[in-house]
């Protein structure tokens, strides 16, 4: 509403101005105080009711206000009580994150430490392999060297 005011008086004055401006035809032409006198009389006039306007939208605003008083008031409540709410769901939700972080890295260490143990048993078990497969090796006959071959 007062914006639609606003942009109404934006143009009343334009339109003034580009009146004031415009050349008058010089056998209509008015004394540069009836122009200025006429001017003035617009723009306060559009001022008187733009003022009315304004006034009417502010009793109009604080009337419906209250009236609405009680629909306000509950309403008011019901938000700050969901807003309470949320608040509370959100807290107890950073309280289960941090509890999760918490678990969560003792969880990673843990597994991190059963890795390293279970490479390090891995590592062990392959050198003794590998030992066992050299001793194999060293206990076993070498074979004839005769270029004979039985069948």
């Amino acid at each position: 509403m007062l914006r639609r005011c606003v942009q109404f008086l934006t143009l009343a004055i334009l339109a003034g101005l580009l009146g004031s401006l415009a050349p008058a035809p010089l056998a209509h032409a008015e004394p540069l105080d009836s122009q200025a006198n006429s001017l003035q009389s617009a723009v306060d006039s559009f001022l008187a009711h733009l003022k009315t306007e304004t006034n009417e939208a502010m009793n109009a605003a604080a009337r419906a206000a209250r009236e609405n008083k009680d629909t306000l008031d509950a309403a008011k409540a019901r938000i700050g009580a969901s807003i309470a709410a949320i608040g509370e769901t959100l807290s107890g939700q950073k309280a289960r994150l941090k509890t999760f972080g918490k678990d969560a890295a003792a969880i990673s260490e843990a597994w991190r430490e059963a890795a390293v143990l279970s490479w390090a048993k891995i590592e062990r078990s392959a050198r003794d392999a590998l030992d066992w497969i050299e001793a194999w090796m060293r206990n076993q006959s070498l074979p004839d060297k005769s270029p004979e071959i039985h069948v």
